[in-house]
């Protein structure tokens, strides 16, 4: 059984070589780092088996071997881009304080922003889903995305002193995530606007500080709003 929980960082990215040389790793990261960039072009349905065998340098049995068909391997690249874009469950956020645990939050969103030219091609697969569904981002959704926002609820509702999440807390949470998603989604915009802001390591990671800071500063907004109208 292959291992639904492989990482896209750790394919190979599209890279120049020779026309008689195959491409690095093993089997199933070639099928993994090919499928990312020909569904991230082409999308699902103009995709097919043959040049995703051909662009990994793998015979077409060995799609079914690694991952059952063509809709599983898609199914598993759109979810480990996913998962690479959002913090990984087994850290410890209900066991932080609060801006420790944002700061966290938004380095673990922000970490594929690193990976140059995949992070790119992870953004157009989204933005392919969106209008070219495939009904794979409703899975995902439930498997991979509401537990983060579950748990950003429960951080917010610590910090605030609530009983329960209300509708307020969940558009501060929906406030929180939408800072984090944008620089990711709308990379080309961010390159084009502010190319200094993602344009290394300790810049990615200084943005996931001031983010932090910003999240912090609407928390606090919150907090003295409520306290206004109790």
């Amino acid at each position: 059984m292959p291992d639904s929980r492989t990482s896209l960082r750790s394919a190979p990215g599209r890279a120049a070589r020779p026309a008689d040389e195959p491409p690095p790793g093993n089997a199933r990261q070639r099928l993994l780092a090919a499928g990312l960039d020909l569904f991230a072009d082409k999308g699902f349905r103009a995709t097919s088996v043959r040049e995703l065998a051909r662009a990994a340098g793998v015979n077409v049995a060995a799609i079914s071997y690694h991952f059952g068909d063509k809709a599983a391997l898609y199914r598993e690249i759109f979810s480990a881009s996913m998962r690479d874009q959002l913090p990984g469950s087994a850290m410890p956020l209900d066991a932080m304080g609060f801006r420790e645990a944002i700061v966290a939050f938004y380095r673990g969103f922000l970490e594929p922003l690193k990976a140059g030219p995949q992070a790119a091609a992870m953004a157009r697969l989204h933005y392919r889903e969106y209008f070219e569904p495939t009904g794979v981002w409703q899975e995902v959704l439930e498997r991979e995305v509401r537990p983060q926002f579950e748990l950003l609820l429960r951080l917010l509702q610590r910090e605030l002193g609530l009983a329960r999440a209300d509708r307020d807390l969940q558009r501060l949470a929906l406030a929180i995530v939408a800072m984090a998603v944008h620089p990711f989604s709308c990379r080309d915009e961010v390159q084009a606007l502010a190319p200094a802001v993602i344009d290394s390591p300790r810049n990615i990671d200084l943005l996931a500080q001031r983010l932090a800071g910003y999240a912090c500063a609407i928390v606090a907004d919150e907090r003295l709003r409520r306290g206004e109208r109790s």
